[in-house]
């Protein structure tokens, strides 16, 4: 029905305009801006690892022409210490344009995107390679954007010293003895939390958390602690919660701080009336221990996080306590993370989780965050860990 008998091809001439001015200006433009490109990556890109997740995420270490050998001894050139990795684990080696790994015969093994390597197998760029815990990328990046990322990751580590430095002393003895456990995340989180004796008979302690990562968020937290360590709140009574929230909802709006706002529990301990008064905003409730065995009391007030409903009226409470009590407070840094097999925790996860392991003792934040972070991917949380215990 179709034939193709008698067809012939047949060709248009048709003119074709000389190019304007403009036009060639632009394509001189294009074509200098290409030759300027090609010309940088020789002096200014480099192939790097990045460690993507693990006990020093976004480290990275330019790849030159000798060996790195990489393990968890102190003699590697890349050491990890990672009880998942071997002493000596594997050899990485750039020949020839190309970027090899070469497993020492390690014990658990690595794996270039999953496939695991025997003997020495090519690490393609943008590739994954895991290393027990951790995971490091193959990347061909600028030298000047590297500095620029390094330069970042300084001013987050020295923003979270300076946070550390802030914290108050554990107390071990007295009417209130308190213990802690902190750790910033990679990111840096917004926590920070503080106690102290207002008088003789009153000691105010709180825990605040503020949205979001960076350093940005650690010094919203910074200029709250201050204000509050300095009692800096005009006409404000320190030894009650609902006007502390309420100075503090007027002074840190969050249409004037890049829609930043903050959670927070703030307490205040009478010891010789056993009596505690506090008040929440938007922050996980405080448990509270009376009886070893018996399920806690959850402390809490229905407020919305500071910051965020102008012109509004905190809610306070009032609770009894008996000599023994544990209470803890927590920011949602320690319950909000997947575990090894992919689960997501929750609140009341973490309160049965408490409720099986509290008891008494200078050193239990710590053990609570020893075994919590046994149970992430890479040995680290992707928030803030906060987690402060007061014995009464």
């Amino acid at each position: 029905m179709f034939s193709n008998s008698g067809l012939k091809k047949q060709f248009f001439v048709t003119s074709i305009p000389e190019p304007s001015a403009h036009a060639l200006e632009q394509t001189c433009t294009i074509i200098g801006n290409v030759a300027s490109m090609l010309s940088k990556p020789a002096a200014d890109m480099a192939h790097y690892i990045v460690i993507a997740a693990g006990v020093e995420p976004g480290r990275q270490i330019e790849i030159g022409l000798a060996p790195i050998r990489v393990g968890r001894s102190e003699d590697n050139a890349l050491r990890l210490a990672d009880p998942f990795v071997s002493s000596h684990h594997c050899i990485l080696s750039f020949e020839q344009g190309q970027l090899w790994v070469t497993d020492t015969g390690s014990t658990n093994g690595s794996f270039i995107e999953g496939e695991r390597v025997q003997g020495r197998m090519a690490w393609p760029m943008a590739a994954s390679l895991q290393i027990g815990e951790q995971i490091l990328r193959h990347e061909y990046r600028r030298r000047a954007a590297v500095q620029d990322a390094e330069n970042f990751a300084r001013e987050l580590r020295q923003a979270a010293s300076y946070v550390l430095s802030l914290l108050p002393p554990a107390v071990a003895s007295g009417a209130v003895r308190t213990s802690w456990q902190f750790q910033p995340s990679a990111e840096l989180g917004g926590d920070i939390f503080d106690y102290f004796w207002l008088d003789a008979d009153r000691f105010v302690f709180y825990l605040l958390d503020v949205c979001g990562h960076g350093v940005g968020a650690a010094l919203h937290s910074v200029s709250v602690f201050n204000l509050l360590r300095q009692k800096s709140l005009p006409g404000v009574d320190f030894a009650c919660p609902e006007q502390v929230l309420a100075a503090l909802n007027t002074a840190f709006p969050m249409d004037h701080y890049g829609s930043m706002y903050f959670t927070m529990w703030y307490g205040v301990y009478h010891p010789g009336q056993q009596r505690l008064l506090f008040a929440s905003a938007g922050h996980p409730p405080g448990l509270l221990w009376s009886d070893h065995g018996a399920p806690p009391l959850e402390l809490s007030t229905d407020n919305p996080p500071v910051g965020v409903v102008q012109d509004l009226r905190f809610q306070e409470k009032t609770v009894q306590l008996r000599p023994g009590c544990h209470l803890y407070l927590f920011s949602d840094g320690v319950y909000e993370f997947a575990d090894r097999d992919g689960v997501f925790g929750d609140w009341s996860g973490f309160a049965q989780y408490l409720g099986r392991v509290v008891v008494p003792g200078f050193m239990q934040p710590a053990i609570v965050f020893q075994e919590l972070l046994a149970q992430t991917p890479a040995n680290r949380f992707a928030d803030d860990f906060s987690l402060v215990l007061l014995d009464f």
